[in-house]
């Protein structure tokens, strides 16, 4: 119980982690890190969209990066804070593609632990909505049906940036 990490939520708190944006890459994939998740993409316009259209920011210099990888972990943080759901050691896996045609513009894998998005298409309520899938199945030991998952994501969509209105 010693070393659990309590989420204290700060609405206005824009400068919460203290690393630098970090920028991996492997044969295929780079990836973007921030305190809660790891994206993996393929080219930098597929991560400067994504950042975009769910936080505002292109990818300019390590001040967007970082302004970028707060608002991520903010619509994490905010999702575990609405319903009280604070999992431990909590990482999320973020897939990135281009070119959406049809379907689901996101989608969370209960199998693989991981969304998987349309850059194209993806908004910062959709990322929270499928956050919220993640943050729920890895809370719960065995995880609500997805009809309930549903109800809860709903609910946080409703809910995700009133104290900004």
């Amino acid at each position: 119980m010693g070393n659990e990490k309590t989420l204290i939520y700060n609405p206005f708190n824009i400068l919460h982690s203290p690393c630098v944006p970090s920028f991996a890459h492997s044969q295929d994939n780079k990836v973007f890190e921030t305190e809660y998740s790891a994206i993996y993409y393929t080219t930098d316009a597929e991560l400067s969209d994504f950042l975009w259209r769910v936080g505002g920011y292109k990818m300019v210099n390590s001040v967007y990066a970082f302004s970028a990888q707060n608002r991520i972990d903010r619509i994490i943080e905010h999702f575990e804070y609405l319903l009280a759901t604070h999992p431990e050691r909590f990482r999320l896996t973020i897939y990135l593609k281009s070119g959406y045609k049809e379907g689901d513009i996101a989608s969370y894998s209960e199998e693989s632990k991981a969304i998987t998005v349309y850059v194209d298409r993806i908004t910062d309520g959709v990322l929270a909505h499928e956050v919220g899938h993640a943050v729920i199945c890895s809370y719960f030991e065995v995880p609500p049906p997805r009809k309930v998952q549903e109800i809860l994501c709903q609910y946080v969509d409703s809910h995700l940036w009133e104290e900004y209105q």
